[in-house]
């Protein structure tokens, strides 16, 4: 049987569960971030004139509804800001 005092335990416990974490975030941090750019290469910034209230509406089509006032927008009407990033 191994002994080991409970600092060297509590020491072991927290290294590998920091090398673990870290294992995580290496192999699946990148693709997380993929998917996120590929939504946000997606969505349509729509703006409300009725309320003022803008919100993100990724549908890509030409009226959009308000989610706040239940209004429509039309897409010519300048609600639809493009987004250049």
């Amino acid at each position: 049987m191994i002994k080991l005092d409970i600092l060297t335990a509590v020491s072991l416990y927290i290294f590998f569960s920091v090398i673990a974490i870290l294992v995580i975030w290496v192999f699946f941090g990148p693709k997380q971030r993929k998917n996120i750019k590929d939504i946000s290469e997606k969505k349509h910034i729509w703006h409300c004139s009725i309320c003022d209230h803008t919100y993100v509406d990724s549908r890509h089509e030409d009226i959009s509804q308000c989610p706040r006032c239940n209004s429509y927008i039309e897409k010519d009407e300048g609600g639809d800001i493009e987004d250049d990033n």
